[in-house]
């Protein structure tokens, strides 16, 4: 079952993913799958699915997948650990909003803060531009 999905700033291996999972759920590496396609889940207790990534910012979508049975953390909470054990911030949908365009950055050191990101890019090119503070009325809807 979906636990939670994250675009990472920047690209993270297999094996720094397993890792860093694994740290933040207080499980072995071994319980911890890394694969690139849905096709690819197996019985593993925790699954993390990596898509194809570009060079640009918030490019490599990871889902990751829990069990029923295992215990799920607060996504916040569990984001900001992620983020920390992989020294890179993150975004998560941002689900107190209506607004497709709104997303929770978690910093590398796991602080959390609302941005916008621009909705030509995100629509038109399905990347995630972080829009500038006091840019979020520049002629776009949001």
């Amino acid at each position: 079952m979906i636990w939670f999905d994250a675009s990472l700033e920047s690209p993270a291996d297999d094996g720094l993913l397993q890792r860093c999972i694994a740290a933040m759920l207080n499980v072995s590496t071994e319980s911890v799958e890394v694969v690139h396609s849905i096709r690819e889940v197996e019985d593993a207790p925790v699954t993390c699915v990596v898509e194809p990534h570009s060079v640009d910012s918030y490019s490599q979508l990871i889902t990751l997948y829990l069990p029923e049975a295992l215990p799920r953390p607060d996504v916040p909470e569990a984001a900001a650990r992620l983020a920390r054990t992989l020294d890179r911030s993150l975004l998560l949908a941002n689900d107190e909003t209506a607004n497709p365009y709104s997303f929770i950055r978690v910093s590398n050191t796991g602080q959390c803060s609302v941005v916008l990101v621009d909705p030509d890019e995100l629509d038109e090119n399905d990347r995630y531009v972080i829009r500038e503070p006091g840019r979020e009325n520049d002629g776009a809807s949001t």
